[in-house]
């Protein structure tokens, strides 16, 4: 996946304080420092795509269930996280015509494409490394498993940092934690990279990490949450908002620092970004009821379950480029098991079809999913809800 640069000044050059400090990170011994940011030690390699069960971590951390999403079925984010918020009622926003007809087409083709580029790994019993402490990044060490891969299927030393983003993604699900590693590289030994960290049984305010703060992605949010995942696509129930990744000169936007185009729930933006028009980051699109999950267009089993992810959650715009869609990669699936991947469940193009006409733009929640009710949908409360993108003035955690 060849995204936008998730950082405070994306021009050109595509140099981000996020991702360009330098510097290099080293794996800290299990016993020596090896520790997680609520205090526990970690062992073992960890690796695999997770499956995990109910048993108790491999740490002697508390007990999971796993369920089929890639965050645990008991995660607080559940109910305090906008990804798993359901929009089936929202009221769609005034000018949402407007906005969508800023969106001429999905990326470069035209075609409603799924790229399946994304690995998450399982960081129980991983040994931990200590990152490079950048501009806009969590200081916290990593649970990186001993076997893994970088998004795109690299191995660790392999991604080409010049040409991809190079995400590592690892969940340690007994600890209720979410490490997103951007630009990640490991160079004999030696780790790369800007850490985003997130705690899912934890309620973030609606500034997030903090407002004018990035993450791994450009609009502010955690990457993970919004992936199509390999079990519950299988399973048939997708239930969360998915990740919406848009062309730069189709997200609201302008060459300006002080220009507003983030609305909550992303913190985060980009001067690359030139629409006048278009949604802005954050914006929240669900797909019209007169496309149905009946609709013959959309035969298989992992496009069905997207329809219907899609009418109940929506998906959120999260960053610039040219593939919508993102999933999880079935490598570690299939290295597990040959039997295992998304070969008849879901392939790229089964959603081509799908336009940007055939979606609406719903309003602004006016709090976190656990807060008070109501939307921000007129076209005046809307604009008026969208904030200056940029100006971190440092990480906050809850």
């Amino acid at each position: 996946m060849k995204s936008l640069t998730p950082l405070a000044l994306v021009v050109a050059s595509s140099i981000s304080a996020f991702a360009c400090s330098g510097g290099s990170a080293a794996i800290l011994p299990v016993g020596d420092g090896g520790v997680l940011p609520d205090g526990g030690s970690t062992s073992g390699d960890g690796g695999g795509p997770g499956d995990g069960g109910t048993g108790p971590g491999t740490d002697g951390s508390t007990p999971v269930d796993t369920g089929n999403g890639l965050l645990p079925a008991n995660a607080g984010w559940k109910t305090s996280s906008e990804w798993y918020r359901s929009i089936e009622n929202a009221p769609v926003a005034e000018h949402s015509a407007a906005m969508i007809g800023g969106i001429p087409q999905w990326g470069k083709t035209g075609v409603f494409q799924i790229d399946f580029s994304f690995i998450v790994l399982d960081g129980a019993g991983a040994p931990t490394v200590k990152f490079p402490v950048n501009d806009e990044a969590d200081d916290v060490p990593v649970p990186v498993p001993a076997r893994g891969y970088i998004e795109g299927g690299y191995n660790y030393p392999d991604c080409p940092t010049d040409q991809e983003d190079c995400h590592l993604l690892v969940v340690h699900r007994p600890r209720g934690q979410l490490f997103e590693v951007y630009t990640a590289r490991n160079n004999g030994g030696a780790w790369e990279g800007s850490v985003a960290w997130w705690q899912f049984n934890k309620t973030y305010p609606r500034t997030a990490r903090g407002q004018g703060c990035t993450s791994a992605d450009a609009a502010g949010m955690a990457i993970t949450p919004g992936l199509i995942g390999y079990k519950e696509t299988k399973a048939g129930s997708i239930e969360h908002a998915l990740r919406l990744v848009l062309r730069n000169d189709f997200i609201r936007g302008a060459k300006s620092r002080d220009f507003p185009m983030v609305a909550y729930p992303a913190t985060h933006g980009s001067t690359a970004t030139s629409s006048a028009t278009s949604v802005p980051y954050g914006a929240r699109l669900r797909l019209k009821a007169s496309v149905r999950e009946s609709d013959p267009r959309f035969a298989s089993p992992g496009a069905k379950a997207i329809l219907k992810a899609l009418h109940t959650y929506g998906m959120i715009v999260a960053d610039g480029g040219n593939i919508p869609l993102m999933a999880e990669s079935d490598k570690l699936y299939k290295e597990a098991n040959p039997a295992e991947g998304w070969t008849g469940i879901l392939e790229a193009t089964d959603l081509g079809a799908l336009r940007p006409s055939d979606f609406e733009v719903v309003g602004i929640p006016k709090d976190i999913p656990t807060g008070a009710p109501g939307w921000y949908a007129t076209k005046a409360d809307y604009e008026a809800q969208l904030k200056k993108p940029l100006g971190c003035n440092g990480i906050v955690q809850p």
